[in-house]
């Protein structure tokens, strides 16, 4: 939304009032945003009475307020066009609904898959409810759209696939930008510090499809802590609010022998801190999935951010290929093939952990003003965005 009015763009964004959210309000994301926006605060179904009936998605219980909010909104505004990213996925319901009642086209930004290619089935009986339900309504709400984004060519790929009806629907990859000025500005309020003890920082969701990537990276990380002094801390792992946070990474740790230097935090942590915490490190690592969609939304902060980072991705990845590009010499790749497997990569990881810690004083970021880089800042996806819009919509 930042960059939106130099384009000729005026967003108005529906958020829900901080009261009906279970994570810590950021005040800081309020004040990167600027005034050139509109912000709505729409109310949503408490989650302090509707846990009690097991539902907590945020999607789920803003919806009839979102539907109702926008249909009233398009109809007195005249909106010309509206985005729906997700997740939250369930929002996506309100698409077809509202175009229904308004005839305003809308499109739809896939920062996440909504269907799973592989159903697991170990998972429990929520989750493949909700797949069940996924995989139900994705047609319905996609082949309604005028244009689909996503951060990957992988989940446009996955859904021409399921669905052959969407070939004819403009389809665009859009990598998830990073706002260099957001790591500037707080670089400058931070104290100049050394940690005490080599720091190690994870910041973001630990999911299912990841299990076996860790399978192949917290071993590597237990071997080379036997030449290495170092501490390892993982934050926001993940996605429940406040008193419903579990800790993830207890198999890992206690396999590998870690307890002693390696630490979990599951409560998600604001933008803010988050961006505190990756300046503050001396080493942020990157982890993949299994499917070679992923596209690791925190990879461009963390070259914004001019830290030092070790990669551990798919081959066939967009982190994996865009840091090719790059000559990124600290990126360690695997595959689903038996013999790419993560688990057999350990040898790579300590082996450019090595190199990576014996150059840390000399570490040379990823030039900023190269034109991949420059294309996949938060402006550069921006006026992707807005430019396939203009034209396809």
């Amino acid at each position: 939304m930042k960059h939106c009015t130099k384009f000729g763009f005026y967003p108005h964004a529906y958020t829900v009032n901080a009261y009906y959210r279970e994570e810590s309000k950021d005040e800081w994301m309020y004040e990167l945003l600027g005034n050139e926006n509109t912000v709505t605060e729409l109310k949503c179904l408490d989650q302090r009475k509707t846990r009690k009936f097991k539902i907590g998605d945020l999607g789920l219980r803003m919806l009839p307020f979102l539907i109702t909010k926008l249909i009233k909104d398009c109809k007195k505004k005249k909106a010309d066009f509206i985005l729906y990213p997700v997740p939250p996925w369930y929002i996506l319901i309100a698409a077809p609904i509202v175009k229904w009642f308004t005839k305003v086209p809308y499109g739809i930004d896939f920062i996440d898959p909504w269907v799973h290619e592989e159903l697991a089935v170990n998972r429990s009986f929520k989750y493949k409810a909700s797949q069940f339900i996924a995989r139900t309504l994705e047609k319905w709400v996609c082949k309604n759209a005028s244009i689909i984004f996503s951060v990957s060519e992988g989940i446009n790929s996955n859904l021409k696939k399921r669905h052959p009806v969407l070939q004819n629907i403009p389809m665009f990859a859009v990598p998830y930008g990073a706002e260099e000025s957001d790591f500037l500005s707080l670089a400058k309020q931070l104290p100049t510090q050394k940690n005490e003890i080599f720091t190690i920082r994870y910041i973001g969701a630990i999911w299912g499809d990841c299990y076996a990537v860790l399978d192949g990276l917290m071993p590597a990380f237990a071997q080379w802590h036997n030449t290495v002094n170092f501490n390892i801390e993982m934050y926001g792992t993940t996605y429940a609010g406040e008193g419903l946070a579990k800790a993830q990474m207890g198999k890992w740790f206690n396999e590998n022998d870690m307890s002693n230097f390696a630490n979990e935090y599951p409560l998600r942590v604001t933008y803010k801190k988050a961006v505190e915490l990756t300046l503050t490190a001396d080493l942020i690592f990157l982890v993949g999935g299994m499917q070679p969609y992923y596209a690791a939304s925190k990879l461009m902060g963390l070259i914004v951010s001019k830290k030092p980072f070790l990669a551990f991705v798919h081959k066939d990845s967009f982190p994996a290929k865009f840091l090719k590009q790059l000559n990124y010499p600290y990126v360690v790749t695997y595959s689903a093939e038996a013999d790419e497997l993560p688990i057999k990569q350990q040898a790579a990881l300590v082996n450019t952990l090595n190199l990576l810690y014996n150059n840390i004083n000399q570490f040379q970021p990823i030039n900023l003003s190269h034109p991949l880089v420059l294309e996949n800042t938060a402006e550069g996806m921006t006026k992707v965005f807005l430019d396939n819009i203009s034209k396809h919509c």
